[in-house]
């Protein structure tokens, strides 16, 4: 008899060289707990031929190994409808879209496209940009950093990123950048809550966990274009998990943060439509997980 999943994971594929190395995340989920995995592909209308099918059948044949794990083919005119729609039905846990120059739902490669996702999809969003290619994905996740803007909430994610960090054993680090002092940060802190300084923010983080365990705390200087690759890197976190508007870029279009494809790990984007995600698969039978030692920042 299958036992309940910790992780339902929705995996869309096009069947490209991203989707074969994001394979790789997926079998370290699946050593860490146990999961139900979807693969996907959605096909234009009268384009899912027994060919698409059989392709769809053999993509990551190590998969029918694990616990739960089923095939879906969809025709559809706009692959990230196709996908939001079998959220919108299904409670999954985790959307899994690499960038690539091809992903499978039509165009699901372009920043644009999988920013469409996050905006969409209820659950959290797994990307990766250019560190796909080198990523180890090692046996256990060791790290997982929480990246915190002041100006945005943080609640959610923070819980979110906690609980995974008790799940898989890992060492959960809060991160967050302050910007460089001049006179435009000066004008912008009268409307702004985030610190102009690295020691009064990690004091700021520090004090919303009085009575708690308090996970490191890492600040930089700078913009996250430049900053947060290399904070990442320096405490060689294997995922970061990124916010309410941190993941999505302002303007007229629904577009990624220039920053997301140049991180060194992984990202679980809780932005969009999952922001208001409430919680993994094994939370709901454990008060503990529940319970995660982050807690919301003070306001």
């Amino acid at each position: 008899m299958q036992r309940n999943p910790d992780m339902r994971l929705l995996f869309p594929t096009s069947f490209s060289d991203a989707c074969f190395r994001t394979s790789r995340a997926v079998a370290q989920l699946a050593d860490i707990c146990g999961i139900h995995l979807t693969i996907a592909h959605v096909a234009k209308p009268g384009a899912a031929t027994i060919g698409t099918r059989r392709e769809l059948d053999s993509f990551m044949a190590e998969a029918d190994h694990y616990d739960h794990c089923r095939r879906v083919l969809i025709e559809a005119a706009d692959p990230v409808e196709a996908i939001g729609e079998l959220c919108d039905h299904e409670n999954f846990d985790l959307v899994l879209a690499p960038a690539s120059d091809r992903l499978g739902l039509q165009r699901l490669i372009s920043a644009s496209t999988r920013a469409r996702l996050i905006n969409r999809c209820k659950a959290p969003v797994w990307t990766a940009g250019k560190c796909l290619d080198r990523s180890l994905f090692k046996s256990s996740i060791q790290t997982i950093a929480c990246l915190l803007d002041f100006d945005c909430p943080t609640d959610n994610h923070l819980r979110l990123a906690s609980a995974l960090a008790w799940r898989t054993g890992a060492k959960l680090r809060v991160v967050t950048l302050v910007s460089d002092a001049d006179e435009g940060t000066l004008v912008n802190s009268l409307y702004s809550r985030a610190p102009l300084m690295p020691d009064v923010a990690a004091a700021q983080i520090r004090s919303a966990f009085v009575g708690l365990h308090c996970p490191e705390v890492d600040v930089a200087v700078g913009d996250a274009v430049t900053e947060l690759p290399r904070m990442l890197s320096r405490c060689d976190a294997d995922v970061a998990f990124i916010g309410p508007g941190q993941a999505l870029g302002g303007g007229w279009s629904t577009r990624l943060a220039p920053y997301l494809d140049r991180l060194p790990c992984p990202a679980i984007c809780v932005d969009g439509a999952s922001a208001s995600f409430e919680g993994w698969s094994f939370q709901a039978g454990d008060s503990r997980a529940v319970a995660a030692h982050g807690q919301a920042m003070a306001s």
